[in-house]
């Protein structure tokens, strides 16, 4: 067990709550944004996701803080300094907001927070904060999301074990919330196997990007990559398609991406600097239809000033914003670091068999749609 004491006692009770329930609709309400904030306050299916979202967020706080010795850190919420949506292959937009005589931006992620607290005496911190970004929504993004997020002094085979602990103990606290998965999952027989596999499997296997592009057009599945003067990327729809071609039933790492597909700050690997020290970790889909694909994305960053500004001309992106980043590898205090973020819905729609990730959160913020409150 991951997962003990007096926390488990508190899940297994709050679960056992839906056992005893005489109400048996907890289907999934249609979404009309006009109608949505009625929908919340009588539909079992939104009460049962408030209790597997508090846990999730608990659980988070556990494993960070008990297994992993990670500070929470409080962080902004307005950057002129964007990372997420940095790189030509970056599906993200920045969402831009006039806040007195300057235009800033809406935080995408915390990365750039952490790094400077890195190096004051601290090892390993993390959040659990909203993330927003200003692409069109569709089932595999919201333009508002929540988002797990770490950052340790260490490389990518350092962060690794990280993410791996922390999506099995995921896992474990939505299998010891069975009542909750047969309520509100669309097939909660396959929803709990996969989550078993992510329990019994020590490490998840990987493969690298050059392999898996090669495998999808030896495939004749040359379609789901996206060939660019940039490089390459792989669709959704491809590393979904990956994991059948594998025979993976759990997650699978795809490492050491094309340098000038992903953002500017990653490292460029030493035997091959047109890759870079980074990885993503894939999800195959539980049922034909349901959410699968990446849900963790994961990097070792940048140690060389030389080499990042490197990387920022290469992608012809304005290094002005980026000048206080750039300094801090001159400081004697500078340690290579690497971080992660999971996507929290991505992770609850893959986890309820779900298609879209709406259905993990309670108030979806879309692009153009007015909602309320």
């Amino acid at each position: 067990m991951i997962i003990s004491g007096e926390l488990l006692k508190r899940i297994r009770d709050a679960d056992r709550k839906y056992e005893k329930t005489n109400v048996r609709d907890f289907s999934l309400p249609r979404y009309n944004p006009k109608t949505h904030y009625l929908k919340l306050t009588r539909s079992k299916y939104f009460n049962a996701l408030v209790v597997l979202r508090h846990y999730t967020k608990i659980a988070s706080d556990y494993y960070f803080n008990v297994k992993e010795g990670a500070m929470c850190i409080d962080l902004f919420m307005l950057t002129p300094s964007i990372s997420s949506p940095m790189g030509p292959g970056s599906d993200s937009k920045v969402i831009p907001v006039k806040f007195g005589r300057y235009t800033t931006n809406l935080v995408d992620s915390s990365q750039f927070g952490f790094e400077p607290l890195l190096l004051n005496g601290i090892n390993k911190v993390y959040c659990y904060l909203p993330s927003m970004r200003g692409e069109k929504p569709d089932k595999r993004h919201l333009n508002q999301f929540f988002h797990c997020e770490s950052e340790i002094k260490g490389t990518l085979e350092d962060i690794i074990p990280v993410v791996e602990g922390y999506v099995r103990t995921l896992a474990e606290t939505f299998l010891t919330m069975p009542c909750v998965l047969e309520r509100i999952s669309s097939d909660p027989k396959r929803s709990k196997e996969g989550l078993r596999n992510l329990l019994k499997t020590k490490h998840f296997p990987a493969v690298t990007f050059d392999v898996a592009v090669d495998l999808l057009i030896n495939n004749g599945e040359k379609k789901l990559v996206h060939f660019t003067p940039f490089g390459r990327d792989i669709t959704s729809g491809g590393e979904i398609a990956l994991a059948e071609l594998l025979g993976f039933k759990t997650p699978f790492w795809i490492k050491y991406y094309d340098r000038d597909r992903v953002p500017f700050y990653q490292k460029p690997y030493p035997k091959n600097k047109e890759k870079t020290i980074n990885a993503d970790l894939i999800f195959p889909a539980l049922t034909k239809h349901s959410f699968g694909g990446e849900i963790v994305g994961c990097g070792q960053r940048q140690d060389d000033s030389r080499e990042m500004v490197d990387s920022l001309k290469r992608q012809k992106i304005d290094r002005t914003p980026y000048e206080w980043y750039i300094n801090l590898r001159k400081l004697p205090a500078y340690r290579t670091t690497s971080g992660f973020g999971l996507g929290i819905e991505r992770f609850i729609a893959w986890s309820l068999c779900r298609d879209d990730i709406k259905d993990g959160i309670l108030y979806p913020r879309l692009k153009n749609i007015k909602t309320y409150p």
